[in-house]
Formats: C-alpha cells, structure tokens, sequence
C-alpha cells in the first residue's frame, strides 16, 4: 500500500498524503522499525516515479508548429480496434521528415485512423503523411483529461486522419498469430451471419460478437456502446475480469461435467483444483484472442493469484489474492495504477471482498436459500452487483458524472451472457472447425447471434421509451471519495474500532472533518466569479454568483460528432463539489456549433428556468436536437435583444447590448448577443460571442457604455473583430480568450494581440491557461485570477484536478 500510495502522490498529492497518515492511524505495525519501513518505502516509490516519468518534449518541431501535414515513419506497438470503425494505432521510433531533413521524434504517437481500408496490425512498419499534434486536452478545474495518462504511456504525440486520401505505406506482413486470430474473426463474422435480419442490424450483432469474443469493438456502431453504457452494462463490453470469470467458470463447468462421467477423477484433482486447471487454458486463451490488452492481462494476474491461494487452501482469497495481482501489476508496470480500467477493477474487488462476506452472513440464517441452489446463485449475482457498484459509487461519480437506474438489468443480462451468448459461441466457433461437426457449430454459431440479437432489441425497447437516460451525480472531490471508502471499511471492521483508543477516535474525527470540508469551503466563495472553460476551439462562459446559482453562456461544440462537450466538460464542470441543479439561466449568443453544441446535453439532463437566444436557430437536425432537450426538461424559452436587462438579484443585472434585430446582418457572427455584467452599478465584465466588424460597427453607434474590467476576447481573438475603436471603448483590464490548441484558424491573430500590446490590457488564453476564473468578492474588490494551468506539481504534472 505504501508503495502505491507513493507513486499515487505524485498526481494527487493531498489524497496520497492523507491515506498514507489513515495507514499509521488505523493499521500501523507493532514496532517503530516497521513504520519506518513503511515510510521510506513510501518516499522511495514516490521519487523513483518522479524521475521516471517521462519527460515533455522540450521543443516542436516547426513543421508541426506551422500545421503542416509531416512524414511520420514508426514501428506498430498496438492496435485497438474502436468503435465507429476507428484504429487506434501506437506508434515508436518516430522518425518524421524525409532524406537530410530526417530526425527523430520523443516519445511516441497515438494515431486515429477512422474508416481505413486495411487494418494494421503491430510490428508492421508505417509510413504516413499526417497532421502531428502534441497530446494536450482540455483543462478544467476538477475535470480529468487524458494528458497525465499518455504521458505515462510516453504517448507525446497524436494524429487523426479518416479514410484514403492522405499518403501511407504499411511494410512487413502480419504475424501468424494475427492470422490466426484474424480468420477466427472471420469465421466468427460467417457464423453470425445471420438469416433474415436487415443488413445494419446483422452488422450490429457482428460487431457485437466480435467485440465480445475478441475485444474488437470496430463494427460496433456509437449509438449502441451508449445505449449499452446507459444500461449500466458497459462492463459487459469491455474485455476484462467478468470475461474471464466466465471463462473460468467454463472451466469449473467441465470440471462438473468430468465428474458426473468419471467420478474417480476427484481422487486425484479435487473439484476446486481440477476446475482450476481446467479454466487457466481456457483464461489464457480468451486473452490470447482479445490480443492481450492490459486490461486481460491485469485480469489473468488478478486470477492466477486466486488460483494459487486456492491450491494453498488459504482463507481469504479475494482480499490476499486481488493485494498480491496490485503487487506484481504495480511493480511490472507503476504507471498502471493511473489507469482508470485497472482503478475499477481494484476497487470493485475490494468492494466485494470487503463487503459480500456480510451480506452472506445474514443470509445464511435463512433456512430456504441454504437449500436452494438456484436462490443462492441469484442473490450471489445480487450481491456482488451491489458490493462493487456501492464501492464503485464515488468513483463513477467522479468520472462519469452518472449512474444508470438499470443495476438490475445486470441480473437478466449476465446469466444470459455468462451461460448461453460466450459458451454457444466460443463452442461454434471450435465446432466449426471440426470436420463432420460444422453444423452444429452453425447451430451454437445461430443461439448466441439470436441472443444478441433479442439484447439488442431489449436495449432499443428502453431507449424508444426514454428509459436509457443518465442520472447527473454530484462529482466528489477526493475529501468526499476518501470519506465515503473509509467511512465503508469502518462500517466493516466496527468490531475491531475502539473510541477508547485515542488514535482511532482522532481518525474517525478526521475522516468527519473531510467529509465537512469541502462544503465549508463552498460556503465561503461568496461573491462574483467569471469562468471561462477551457472548450477548445469554441466558447463557453460560467457565471457564479451570491446564493449559489448559476448562468451558462455557450457551450462550446466540437465538428467531432462523437465529443459531446456538455457531455466530458460543461456538465462536469458544473457539478464538481457542487450538487446537480439546474443552472438558473442558459443563453445561446448565437446559432454556431462551437457555442451551441455543447448546450444540448445539459439542457436534455439538467434543464435551466429559461432559455435565451437571439431568435436565430441552428440548422434543422440540431434545431430538433435542441427542441428535444427543452420540451424533455419543459424549459421555457425567450428571445432577447438590445435594450433587455435581466434581474439576476442582489444587485447584479445582465444587459443586452446587441443585436436589436438579427436578420439585418448577412454573418451569423454579427447576430451575437453582446452581454454585460453589472454588480451595484460597476461594471464587471462585456461578453460579446463572435461579433466581427459589421456588429461591433453597429454596437459602437448606439454609442452605449461598453466599459467593463474583463473581456472576453470577441471570435476568439480573430482579426475579424481587431477594431481599436471597440477595443477603446471598453478599456479592460484583463481579456481572456478562448480558442483551442494550435488551432486550424491561427487565432488569437497578431493584430489583436497588437491592441492588447498598445492598451496594456493583460490577457490570458485558454489554450496555454487552460480554464480562466476570475473572480470578485465585491463590486469595489480588485478581480482575482486563478488558471487550471499554472497549477503544476514536479515534472509539469496537472494539479487542477
């Protein structure tokens, strides 16, 4: 635990540094040499991941400054097959450029090849023409991104491309096991080729099987992964421990099956001993066919190590065998406890082992479920769905901002998966090669496929009736996650807990004091605060003020259909530390997907007490999408113009400046309402969304006061909207620009920055800031800055979190 914990501190300090005091307070050794070790072992671990974290590249090359497509030459390391027919290809020993001009590349690079023609497999060698950026996603406080993670996989670089038309050529052969593999993939393909069933829907059942069988996920259409997720059965999809507990479980299957035909088997391998041995061939094969990805791998080591206190006939075989898989993992590979998929697996076990061994306590005083073997069975399945999703509960919070009401769906889906769709499929597909046996394997090959099949409809039966919709949780910052984990152990061992032990009383006052924490901080932020969240190439401003409410402006939107911003940041944003509550006004500037698309998804799950926009919609696929999300919530809406000021109490008002009728501009830029914060008559901050020169021309001539302390940089910093005049006329002191990294446009432009340059005015920038908050304790304070970027810890590592 300590070693763990060193490596954990150093992503997330203060959690590291509490669990490891909680370690001397509930459960130290007996001598202070041993305590010692345990905390030199800690400072050990925490400065070797120090020194081995890998390094950031310490320049870009200017091709890859400049936005220019580069000749990327690498080895094929892995190969993940996504959904929405995507590859997700690692590349190592970058080399970009050609000839004289050839160097090396740090690192190595994540490459997205969307709707490819031919599938890579690792080891080949890969030449490509692609746009390389540097890994960089999104920083907002209390939101995760996935910087720190590939940076651990020393993945410093990415890349997408979709279809053909760029310039690649792909030397070496596949390897015979990916041959192998790949014509049980066909095989598998030609089994479930299934009669009678419109093409999408016999794709469907495919790419389900495929995923399943193989972890290929590449067939699979988005629309279903999501459905599957929102029924709370996405850990049926991913390839992990539940898979292997099946295919373990076929293992003490034929073990039974052996038996009944040769009882005197058991006089040399007992039950238990003879199942194992049976499973640990069928284990190795699954992840053999799932192409080995860490998470099978972790899951082998996680059952190899109950395998083996099995065969020792020890007691506590969860909980000694899931310490002894963490121990080898994290030595093997420290930086795998940063992986989510391995931090879900741990705490669900823990979970389990920690809290089902109750439970079944208190069902064996019930003399009918003793004689039942079906009941047991059930209320087994029962009950290690509610021990891992209850210790689960603060992660997925945090993570996914959700949980699905359908837990029980787990009941129906399982047994159906664990006993008809893996067995009838994995049995097709060996029969199927059996000569004179092929078409019995076509009859397994049609029961798992038809399984799949009736799920399929099951799912689109719930999503037809808005049955498959998320539940918006309150995002736990880690004084809440740690509370609640030790809170639950407490629960556990309460018979071992002493109020007269002076150092558990002072733990159970500490733990007390980081479950009040955070809410007493929220207290005392009392005030004005203006966030602009780091969407981005988009925009997206949050206004926080006295009696804890709240108002969107934008949203932000992605051209990526499949990154739903309100989905990974506005939402998350709003709900980090703080209850889910519908925020008390939402305005549209203008009709542009990179302000609206993020809207639709807190609008469908949060709702708002009003709606503005200019009267202007988006496009009519997204106008439905919208109308959609305001009738699911009944959300009235109101169209607001110049002239309109909107009370939102104890003294602050919002005014609209702009525009007086929209349809008398030819850009949809100049529609966009210009708003401005008023607090006791000072004027706090003019948000003016992407109005160019047409609508700064007409804004100046109502000849309005513009002042404000703080702008937000209108179009991104274009030099579209570089007007002096307007610049004037406000006179901030801070401008905060949103944009994203490196972006197409080349925004903030250099005759901005100019006008910044000349006026004084301090600036900062989203995309090298990450989330802006500026904040005011009253109308007469001075405006205090906090950045998401700047918080960085040894070796440049995110604090924001």
């Amino acid at each position: 635990m300590a070693y763990i914990l060193g490596i954990w501190t150093l992503k997330y300090p203060w959690a590291g540094l509490t669990a490891l005091l909680f370690i001397f307070i509930f459960i130290p050794f007996k001598t202070r040499r041993l305590n010692i070790s345990v905390l030199a072992v800690f400072m050990v671990s925490f400065v070797l991941a120090w020194f081995r974290l890998p390094d950031l590249p310490s320049r870009i090359p200017e091709d890859i400054i400049a936005g220019e497509r580069v000749l990327v030459r690498g080895q094929v390391q892995s190969v993940s097959l996504l959904p929405g027919q995507r590859q997700r290809i690692i590349l190592d020993e970058l080399i970009i450029g050609r000839d004289e001009q050839a160097r090396t590349l740090p690192g190595k690079l994540v490459w997205t090849w969307q709707d490819a023609s031919r599938q890579i497999f690792p080891g080949q060698y890969v030449q490509a023409h692609l746009n390389v950026r540097p890994v960089h996603g999104l920083a907002n406080f209390g939101v995760w991104n996935s910087e720190f993670f590939w940076r651990t996989q020393n993945v410093l670089w990415r890349s997408y491309v979709k279809g053909e038309h760029f310039w690649h050529r792909v030397e070496g052969e596949r390897g015979r096991s990916s041959s192998l593999r790949q014509a049980l993939k066909e095989r598998t393909i030609s089994g479930l080729d299934l009669s009678g069933l419109p093409d999408d829907r016999r794709t469907q059942v495919q790419g389900l099987g495929l995923a399943l069988f193989f972890g290929d996920r590449y067939f699979l259409d988005q629309s279903l992964v999501d459905s599957i997720r929102l029924a709370s059965l996405a850990h049926t999809l991913a390839l992990s421990g539940l898979h292997l507990g099946i295919m373990a479980g076929m293992g003490f299957m034929l073990a039974g099956i052996l038996g009944f035909i040769y009882p005197r088997v058991y006089l040399y391998f007992p039950f238990v001993k003879l199942g194992i041995l049976l499973a640990a061939p069928l284990c190795l094969m699954y992840i053999w066919m799932g192409q080995a990805p860490p998470t099978l791998v972790r899951s082998g080591i996680m059952f190899a190590s109950w395998g083996l206190f099995l065969f020792r006939n020890q007691k506590r075989i969860l909980l000694d065998g899931l310490f002894l898989a963490a121990g080898i993992i994290s030595l093997f590979d420290p930086w795998s406890i940063f992986d989510l998929r391995l931090q879900l697996s741990l705490v669900a076990v823990a979970g389990i082992a920690l809290v089902l061994p109750l439970l079944e306590a208190g069902l064996r005083r019930v003399g009918k479920i003793r004689e039942s073997t079906v009941l047991k069975y059930f209320l087994g399945l029962v009950g290690v769905t509610l021990t891992a999703n209850l210790a689960l509960l603060p992660v997925q919070a945090w993570t996914f901002n959700y949980i699905s009401p359908h837990l029980y769906l787990n009941l129906i889906w399982l047994p159906v998966l664990g006993f008809v769709v893996l067995p009838a499929g994995f049995a097709g597909l060996f029969m199927s090669f059996v000569p004179g046996l092929q078409w019995l394997g076509n009859i397994l090959f049609q029961v798992s496929g038809y399984s799949l099949n009736y799920f399929i409809d099951f799912l689109y039966w719930f999503e037809h009736r808005d049955l498959l919709h998320p539940i918006i949780t309150y995002r736990p910052p880690w004084q809440h996650i740690m509370a609640f984990w030790l809170g639950l152990i407490l629960l556990v061992y309460a018979r071992w807990i002493s109020l007269r032990t002076r150092a558990h009383l002072f733990g159970i006052v500490f733990v007390c004091c980081l479950a009040v924490l955070p809410p007493a901080r929220n207290a005392f932020e009392a005030g004005l605060k203006l966030r602009v969240l780091d969407v981005g190439q988009g925009q997206a401003v949050v206004l926080e003020f006295t009696g804890n409410k709240r108002l969107l402006v934008d949203g932000g939107g992605s051209w990526n259909p499949e990154f739903d911003l309100g989905k990974q940041v506005i939402v998350p944003s709003l709900t980090w530390r703080e209850w889910p509550k519908r925020p008390d006004k939402v305005i549209l500037s203008h009709a542009h997907v990179d302000h609206y698309g993020g809207l639709i998804y807190p609008l469908k799950y949060l709702g708002t007490d009003k709606y503005l926009h200019n009267g202007i919609r988006p496009g009519t696929v997204d106008t439905k999408r919208l109308e959609t999300a305001l009738s699911r919530q009944d959300v009235p809406e109101r169209t607001v113009a110049r002239g309109d000021v909107l009370e939102l109490g104890r003294g602050l008002t919002l005014e609209v400046l702009h525009p007086e009728d929209p349809l008398t501009f030819e850009k949809l830029n100049d529609t966009s309402l210009v708003l401005r914060i008023v607090w006791q008559g000072k004027s706090m901050a003019l948000i003016p969304g992407d109005l160019e020169k047409a609508g700064i021309a007409s804004l100046l001539e109502t000849e309005q006061d513009l002042s404000a302390q703080v702008l937000v940089v209108p179009h991104h910093g274009s030099r579209t909207s570089a007007s002096k005049e307007f610049y004037h006329s406000v006179n901030p002191e801070i401008a905060a620009i949103s944009r994203g990294f490196m972006n197409r446009f080349g925004v903030p432009h250099q005759e901005v920055l100019d006008i910044f340059s000349k006026h004084e005015i301090e600036f900062y920038d989203t995309a090298v800031h990450g989330e802006i908050v500026i904040s005011w304790s009253c109308p007469d304070s001075g405006p205090v800055i906090d950045l998401a970027r700047t918080r960085l810890g040894p070796g440049k590592i995110p604090y924001w979190f």
